[in-house]
């Protein structure tokens, strides 16, 4: 499998992996419900659907929640080497629960070369973390997901799951962090944020004149979580990269190491959102933890559904 390529936290992979099957004549299919292999859209009103893969069955539900600019894909794929273990997240974890992931409106596909998912609405951009969260909440009640939930987010999935679960706090039994981006990263990065959100944002080459590609305002969604009620009182843990991020040419030398001491800084915040939250080390991955090393995902996912038992 080839490898990813990255701009700071944004990733267009080149692994192609196919995604299931949606309904016939691209009609809107079925609730995905509590059982079953489901893939398709989901209406979720206003005259929109949302792409969702689900598989297994068992409580709690776990939610997949992908990094910035990414599909479901990632969580459907494996390029474990040894000692790492496959298979990809989503299947290992179907194997005892149901598990489901899914398309928000304008990211990529993991094809070779990437591609711009049409599996989900477009819709205006940009968008916040309170709109990422009004959508998944929505297509959990529109898809019948049986809860409670555990939600895992990779990168600014982070960002996403912690502002659910803080709207949301009955729902969601535990979370997971894979090197997630923390709400406390700008205010450590200072003046040079400006210039690492550019580079976050910025769309790649083929996509720059997209309308559709999705452009999420970072610093309203930080504001976001700092302005919501308190992480609730759940399990969780974090998972972070050793590997550095591949800086984009244009950003000078120091600029990445500045990034890497602030990403280490916040993601120290993440483990002391909650107490006794391991943090466990993904030795030698990158930032797609879930791909590299997906068998210490699942197990950090079984970890949380485990403390959640009450």
């Amino acid at each position: 499998m080839r490898a990813l390529r990255m701009t700071t936290l944004s990733i267009a992979a080149t692994v192609l992996v196919g995604c299931g099957m949606g309904a016939p004549g691209g009609r809107p299919a079925p609730a995905a419900g509590s059982m079953g292999d489901f893939a398709g859209p989901v209406e979720i009103g206003n005259g929109r659907h949302l792409y969702l893969q689900c598989r297994g069955r068992g409580a709690p539900t776990v939610i997949l929640e992908s990094g910035y600019h990414n599909s479901a894909d990632p969580w459907s794929q494996s390029d474990a080497a040894d000692p790492a273990k496959g298979p990809a997240v989503l299947p290992a974890l179907a194997g005892a629960h149901r598990v489901c992931a899914y398309d928000r409106p304008g990211t990529l596909r993991n094809s070779d070369p990437p591609t711009l998912s049409d599996r989900s609405s477009s819709v205006p951009m940009p968008r916040t973390a309170s709109d990422v969260v009004s959508d998944l909440h929505t297509l959990i009640e529109a898809a019948h997901l049986p809860g409670p939930f555990v939600l895992v987010g990779h990168s600014l999935g982070g960002l996403f799951i912690r502002l659910y679960a803080q709207t949301y706090p009955a729902q969601v039994r535990g979370l997971v962090f894979v090197d997630a981006f923390a709400a406390e990263i700008p205010e450590l990065l200072g003046s040079d944020w400006p210039s690492y959100r550019r580079a976050l944002d910025g769309p790649p080459p083929q996509f720059a004149d997209s309308s559709s590609f999705e452009i999420v305002d970072i610093d309203r969604s930080v504001a976001q979580v700092n302005a919501a009620p308190a992480v609730p009182n759940v399990p969780a843990a974090v998972l972070t990269r050793t590997e550095p991020f591949l800086i984009p040419p244009d950003l000078p030398a120091d600029k990445g190491e500045k990034l890497e001491q602030a990403w280490r800084d916040a993601t120290t915040d993440l483990v002391a959102l909650r107490p006794q939250t391991p943090r466990i080390a993904a030795t030698g991955s990158d930032h797609f933890v879930q791909i590299h090393q997906p068998d210490l995902v699942a197990a950090s996912v079984e970890l949380v559904i485990q403390r959640s038992v009450r």
